[in-house]
């Protein structure tokens, strides 16, 4: 039930300084229509009416996610609309009484799925003993450690500009076309990987376009200043909306890194966490209408490692976890990291499906025409087949 386009499409992932990748149309299910509600889309839909499509695959992702499981435990592969397997009657259980908790809470998502489940189908229902006793020569040790004294927002940032070349280099860049491989996801979930060659196009302020291609099928998405759009293995055109076409437009931005201050309402320096070995200052970004994004830069070299974002539903927020690794000088004395990978989904969870991006050749300010990042028409949807 769970579509990759829905999955990765909506979550723009900022790859350093000047680079701003769409990811990811879906390559081998229907557009779903614009506008349309869980119910007017699909058979059978009881708990959830109302929810629009482009919320409701993200829920399946987070259920999935929250109890470790895949789409077959609740649903038959061959009819998903079919009510036969109890785990789908408990499922809408479940629903409705995380419904009803929350709304001790004003409605807001306080408790989800994964509050119980954390990645079981059978939540734990003893208290756990601690692995390791602090004793109270450590409690006391700890009272007496200085406060942390972490750099400054501006601190943070202004390394990171220097880091990747500084930020009088970086705006002379206007355009960029980059030429990369992907492992694609495809089929229900993505979790069927298929290797394609992708080209990225992109013109400041805010224009961007991806093209997918594999021997199978080629698709594309972008953003044209206004309108967040993905074309479909059939041509079909569709239009992000609300909080997605809001984070659309934010990552589209040419110089993302350089507007990090812009882009947020609030940032904060939280504190550090290890990412990939490698200690990282932890920077919350506060997104107007959405869960806050978390930029993680390199204490020792200021590059940022990793951007974690969060896409909202009443059933809590999927995460989408982005690494940057591999920075180099693409030409113009400007770093970017030549390796993508995101991974969507639970941090630790068995479903959490990866996709890489290999940058192969970065080509700097060939100035594409404008016509390019023009949203395609959508091809009419074939009709159906008659019966014989």
């Amino acid at each position: 039930m769970v579509g990759t386009r829905a999955l990765m499409r909506n979550m723009w992932a900022a790859c350093a300084i000047v680079i701003c990748i769409a990811l990811m149309a879906e390559a081998q299910q229907p557009a779903a229509p614009e506008g349309k509600t869980a119910e007017q889309t699909y058979k059978n839909i009881q708990v959830l009416q109302g929810t629009p499509v482009n919320v409701f695959l993200p829920e399946m992702r987070l259920f999935e996610a929250a109890l470790g499981v895949d789409c077959n435990y609740c649903h038959l592969e061959e009819d998903r609309s079919k009510d036969d397997r109890e785990a789908k009657q408990t499922a809408r259980k479940m629903i409705a009484m995380v419904t009803e908790i929350n709304k001790n809470f004003g409605g807001r998502s306080v408790v989800t799925c994964y509050t119980c489940h954390r990645g079981n189908v059978t939540p734990v229902g003893v208290p756990m003993f601690p692995v390791v006793e602090r004793t109270d020569l450590d409690e006391e040790e700890t009272s007496k450690a200085p406060a942390p004294n972490f750099p400054s927002v501006d601190q943070i940032l202004g390394k990171y500009a220097q880091a990747i070349g500084g930020e009088q280099a970086a705006r002379k860049i206007t355009s960029r076309k980059i030429t990369a491989t992907q492992n694609i996801p495809t089929a229900v979930g993505g979790r069927v990987p298929v290797d394609g060659q992708v080209e990225i196009y992109q013109k400041a302020p805010n224009l961007v376009l991806n093209v997918y291609h594999t021997d199978k099928f080629t698709i594309s998405d972008g953003f044209d200043g206004t309108s967040s759009w993905a074309q479909n293995v059939r041509g079909i055109v569709t239009n992000d909306s609300g909080i997605d076409l809001a984070r659309a437009k934010r990552n589209a931005d040419f110089y993302l890194g350089l507007d990090f201050k812009s882009e947020y309402t609030r940032l904060t320096v939280t504190g550090t966490e290890k990412v990939n070995n490698r200690d990282a200052y932890v920077m919350v970004g506060i997104v107007p209408g959405a869960g806050p994004d978390r930029l993680y830069f390199d204490t020792g070299t200021g590059l940022l490692l990793r951007r974690l974002t969060l896409q909202p539903t009443p059933f809590g927020s999927t995460p989408t976890e982005i690494d940057y690794d591999d920075y180099r000088d693409a030409g113009a004395g400007v770093k970017v990291p030549f390796v993508i990978r995101l991974t969507p989904g639970s941090a630790g969870s068995v479903l959490a499906v990866s996709t890489t991006i290999r940058v192969q050749k970065v080509e700097e300010n060939a100035a594409p025409d404008s016509a390019k990042f023009v949203k395609p028409q959508s091809k009419p949807a074939a009709p159906a087949a008659r019966p014989q």
